[in-house]
């Protein structure tokens, strides 16, 4: 379907702001001419340009995540160049490209974007001239790396480039030729993954690329071994089998082609717990308060409200970057986080389904979406980390526009195995544009967008002092407090608040209260008060008796000067 074929009245219905179509994805084609003026480039998250088009659209897309271009070298580095710093979102790029002749130049206009953590390239040729060199572009943050090309690449001259992505844990390659007689220079601290496409490359070249990856868990390989070991019995000979064994990996040969997969405990780490310890306080030097959510907390249940609500990346990966934010692991990242909540649900379907599919709808829709990255998250992943982080979530939604079948938003989801001890994260809903913006994108209704972690205020007094909080106004329990040296839970004295006059006699009129007027007034913010009235009252009667002074004693004097005729009038 052509931009032609669209009517006016499909363009209003597909590109209106009080419709609920939000459109994230836009490809455009070759045979693409002018836009429609309706389209709201502002809320575009993936983007796919061809060559012909023009690159000013970019500009526009300032929620963009995804960006793929399809054209000559040429173009794509003026497309990057293009690239304004407002775009701060752009996390993705995808370069589609016949021949590169200068990957130098290409990665030096990528590595400028800051913001960027994954990075694909597929071209058919690179120039037999290239040569890698050290790039003067500052560390990138890029996680994830792909570069498939048709013609061959030294592993050497490659990780030249490797030091600028020092973040990098996944990285796939294809091809490395078959001249690699250097023991790789280059060690991998953070590689998780890595895929190899070999050209006839000796075993012990691999062994020894292995040794320098300590983090590795998955390696894939294809093209694994030369000329001389073509005969598939050598794959599980002593010889390949004892380094491997070292190395604690099982390699194993996919049916009758020449495909091998090299595994480090990969069923191992998905089928293992996550080790998760949430962190329970607020600290200003690693958590930043998202502004727009504690204005929402207001209308949040009261004993939530003292809680303070951190900011986390709103990029659709909002819930797993919460969870993220609670465990203060620099290692796990969402991508894991979705794997494992998938497999929980698939481990679990019966389960979900009975207890779930009636209200959150079937439990195969909930996972299809899952499996996309960048996709919102819904309360199926909220019930299922439950039993990957093996803690209780409490999840939280604001009094707005309520219903009754909203109930379920506001409960806590407990661990499956209850008779272990368990922790319990605070999980909030709400959304990244204030009440009257957000009801303004949506036809006048609200519903949210974002999660974000609620954690509890600081417990040094110093930091304290930086944050305000609602005051809890009732509480069904009386809170307790416990010390290292004696665990047991003692209560909390309460103190009692002395009110304004006014109110304390419309407080000592209510028939429920029985306590005598005279000990409210002998309290001490009472005696206060009747002690700095003495004191004023004293200063008033000393300034008087010194007036009275004063005025004597100038009398006296003026008696004194006086003649007799003046003294016998004054009597």
């Amino acid at each position: 379907m052509t931009f032609e074929s669209i009517t006016v009245t499909v363009d209003q219905l597909l590109f209106s702001a009080n419709n609920r179509y939000f459109l994230r994805g836009l490809t455009l084609d070759i045979d693409v001419g002018n836009l429609p003026k309706q389209i709201p480039l502002n809320r575009i998250v993936s983007l796919t340009l061809h060559e012909s088009f023009c690159i000013k659209v970019i500009e526009n897309c300032l929620e963009l995540r995804s960006l793929k271009l399809i054209g000559v070298i040429k173009w794509v580095s003026c497309t990057i160049n293009s690239i304004s710093r407002a775009n701060t979102k752009l996390n993705q790029i995808t370069v589609v490209t016949p021949t590169i002749r200068s990957l130098t130049e290409l990665f030096t206009s990528i590595l400028s974007i800051t913001s960027l953590r994954r990075l694909e390239i597929l071209t058919d040729e690179v120039a037999e001239s290239f040569k890698f060199c050290i790039l003067p572009a500052p560390l990138s943050k890029i996680e994830q790396f792909l570069l498939d090309s048709g013609s061959t690449i030294n592993w050497n001259d490659l990780s030249q480039i490797l030091p600028d992505l020092s973040s990098i844990r996944f990285l796939s390659v294809n091809l490395i030729d078959r001249n690699q007689k250097l023991i790789p220079s280059f060690i991998f601290q953070n590689l998780r993954t890595l895929s190899l496409g070999l050209l006839e490359v000796s075993f012990n070249w691999i062994i020894q690329l292995v040794a320098t990856t300590p983090c590795l868990i998955k390696l894939k390989l294809t093209g694994l071994v030369d000329a001389d070991e073509q005969s598939k019995e050598l794959y599980h000979c002593e010889k390949i089998q004892a380094p491997l064994c070292a190395l604690n990996l099982n390699l194993v040969c996919n049916g009758d082609d020449n495909d091998c997969n090299l595994y480090y405990g990969e069923l191992e780490w998905l089928l293992t717990p996550i080790n998760f310890t949430n962190i329970t306080h607020f600290d200003p030097r690693v958590h930043k308060i998202d502004q727009k959510a504690k204005l929402y907390l207001r209308k949040a249940p009261l004993n939530v409200q003292n809680m303070v609500p951190i900011e986390v990346m709103a990029d659709g990966n909002c819930l797993y970057n919460s969870i993220i934010c609670l465990s203060g692991n620099a290692f796990l990242t969402h991508s894991e986080l979705r794997v494992r909540t998938i497999l929980e649900l698939i481990k679990n379907e019966v389960f979900y389904n009975n207890s779930y599919s009636h209200i959150l709808g079937p439990l195969n829709e909930g996972i299809k979406n899952i499996t996309h990255n960048f996709s919102f998250s819904e309360l199926y992943e909220l019930v299922g980390l439950k039993n990957v982080l093996k803690c209780n979530i409490r999840s939280i939604y604001p009094n707005i526009d309520y219903r009754q079948d909203l109930n379920i938003m506001n409960s806590t989801f407990e661990y499956a195995q209850s008779n272990l001890p368990s922790n319990t994260i605070f999980i909030f809903w709400t959304h990244t544009l204030n009440e009257i913006g957000a009801r303004n994108n949506n036809a006048g209704n609200w519903t949210p967008n974002h999660f974000v972690p609620l954690i509890l205020p600081s417990n040094n007094p110093e930091f304290q002092t930086n944050l305000s909080h609602p005051q809890v106004l009732s509480s069904d329990t009386t809170p307790t407090k416990s010390t290292r040296k004696n665990s047991i839970a003692t209560q909390v004295r309460i103190p009692n608040f002395n009110m304004e006059d006014g109110e304390q006699q419309l407080f000592l009129t209510s028939p429920m209260i029985s306590q005598p007027a005279e000990e409210i007034s002998t309290t001490p913010r009472t005696k206060r008060r009747q002690y700095s009235i003495e004191n004023n009252s004293n200063a008033d009667t000393t300034n008087v008796e010194n007036q009275r002074t004063l005025a004597r004693e100038r009398m006296s004097i003026n008696r004194a000067q006086a003649i007799p005729e003046e003294v016998e009038r004054q009597r």
